[in-house]
């Protein structure tokens, strides 16, 4: 079974939505299997973390000819940055389906598993086709639920979305096409594989347009500043299943990619424009924060907030040094615990007083304090509390980004206390404001509520508390692909 485990994770989410669809399964039963699936992935993918290897590299591999005369294979692995986001995935999709318990419209729970097995196919693919089919995958159900179950101008900003994801997506194609076509020239056969197209040498500007066509794609699902236009709508649209799903998972891909196939394949040119794209990242962290200062809908807030910290993700990946990289793949998963989080109250939010405009809220800590704890912990978890894993992440960052240049520290430290200035500000107006609803007529938090988040506060906590169980797991990866990016720039020179 271990041997084909990987395809089990990727594959028993949409098998059993297509099974269920065959049957035109009732609502009821429809739930039940999509929780169900989620909990057997989570188990699977809890047995591939329990026999990972640290130090052994990708792992898990799986590899078969799928269209032999192309070069196109069906070829998946695991190591540990895939393995991070993998463990994340399987986490957060049993607290989604909980959030979306009784929700009767079936669209729903027919997409979020088409888009579980999406994401977790594109982060486990090691053949670029694959990847390509698997990141095309997830786009779909997303375009569906905000154009069909978003709100406001929800068909207009789905179009936007999958336009400028399009884009992006066409540019990475051509890139990919013309890597397999240049192998086939070089060696007489077809292939797609990483490993086989990371051995290819070109000329400069042609290293240039390549590595372009892939930026491009994961600039946009981050998004850095300059591709963000889909950003704040979308999110201001989307159900909320598909705004945790946009800001926990689909944007670690556009990191994950630059981090796979950027460093895998176009290493110098990375190096080459990194202080460009610091710059760029710089610039995100202001001008996302400044944005979020300005916002009165918590939707649109926190999406800036998180493109803000996406953007020290970002950061932190082109300072090339452990401290850095260490920070910005634990960044990765805290940040995507307490996003998760805090769009949940927001949904929480809407459902009991039927707005997120923090104009429209306040006093709601003297009447719901299980909702107001939950609420502030999860906000105050994003903008960095001590004791929690944003917290050890930005710190590493921040320690990489003055080990790189102290200018660099110096601001990426001074921008990152912008957070705390709009989180506190919004916590104040929305939970000990005045009174603008009665709140006294709305109901504190569930026991399902409660057991939804509280596995998120405590995974928050421990990662805190304790960072030291989990860096083991990728802080060998980490220093032998410094130790190679190192050497291959080395060779250039």
């Amino acid at each position: 079974m271990m041997a084909y485990i990987l395809s089990f994770i990727i594959f028993i989410p949409v098998v059993t939505a297509a099974l269920l669809g065959l049957f035109r399964a009732k609502r009821r039963l429809l739930r039940g299997g999509a929780i169900l699936s989620s909990l057997v992935t989570l188990f699977l993918v809890l047995m591939v973390v329990v026999q990972f290897d640290p130090h052994g590299g990708m792992q898990f591999i799986q590899k078969s000819s799928w269209i032999k005369s192309s070069g196109m294979s069906y070829f998946i692995g695991v190591d540990a940055l895939s393995l991070v986001i993998l463990l994340l995935i399987a986490l957060l999709m049993p607290p989604l389906y909980i959030y979306m318990y009784h929700e009767d419209r079936k669209g729903y729970w027919y997409n979020m598993m088409l888009l579980q097995s999406g994401v977790t196919g594109a982060v486990l693919s090691l053949d670029l086709v694959l990847f390509y089919l698997f990141w095309e995958t997830m786009l779909l159900p997303i375009f569906i639920m905000i154009g069909k179950y978003g709100n406001g101008m929800h068909q207009y900003n789905s179009m936007k979305i999958v336009l400028m994801t399009i884009l992006g997506s066409m540019s990475m194609l051509f890139s990919i096409l013309y890597l397999g076509y240049v192998y086939f020239e070089t060696h007489g056969v077809w292939s797609f594989a990483l490993n086989d197209l990371a051995t290819l040498e070109f000329d400069p500007q042609t290293f240039i347009w390549l590595a372009a066509g892939f930026l491009l794609a994961f600039s946009i699902k981050i998004p850095l500043v300059g591709f963000h236009a889909w950003m704040a709508p979308a999110y201001g649209s989307a159900p909320t299943p598909a705004v945790i799903i946009l800001s926990a998972i689909m944007a670690k891909l556009g990191i994950y990619g630059i981090w796979r196939f950027g460093y895998g394949l176009f290493e110098s040119i990375l190096t080459y424009y990194a202080p460009v794209i610091i710059v760029l990242a710089l610039i995100g962290l202001l001008y996302y924060a400044i944005r979020a200062i300005t916002e009165d809908n918590l939707r649109k807030m926190f999406a800036y907030s998180s493109g803000s910290h996406l953007s020290l993700i970002a950061l932190g990946l082109f300072l090339e040094n452990e401290y850095a990289w260490s920070g910005s793949l634990y960044f990765i998963a805290t940040h995507a615990l307490a996003t998760t989080g805090i769009f949940f109250m927001i949904g929480l939010t809407y459902k009991r007083f039927k707005t997120v405009h923090i104009s429209e809220l306040g006093g709601i800590a003297s009447a719901l304090p299980r909702f107001t704890f939950f609420f502030a912990f999860f906000a105050l978890s994003i903008a960095g509390l001590p004791g929690t894993g944003g917290f050890v992440a930005e710190l590493l960052i921040i320690i990489g980004a003055f080990k790189a240049h102290f200018w660099v520290g110096v601001f990426t430290a001074t921008s990152m206390l912008s957070a705390m200035l709009y989180i506190f500000w919004m916590l104040q107006r929305t939970l000990f404001g005045q009174t603008r609803n009665s709140c006294s007529d709305y109901k504190d938090l569930s026991k399902r509520e409660v057991a939804m988040l509280l596995p998120l506060v405590i995974m928050l906590l421990v990662t805190g508390i304790a960072p030291s169980l989990f860096t083991p797991f990728f802080e060998p990866y980490l220093q032998s692909t410094l130790h190679d990016v190192a050497l291959s720039l080395g060779s250039l020179r």
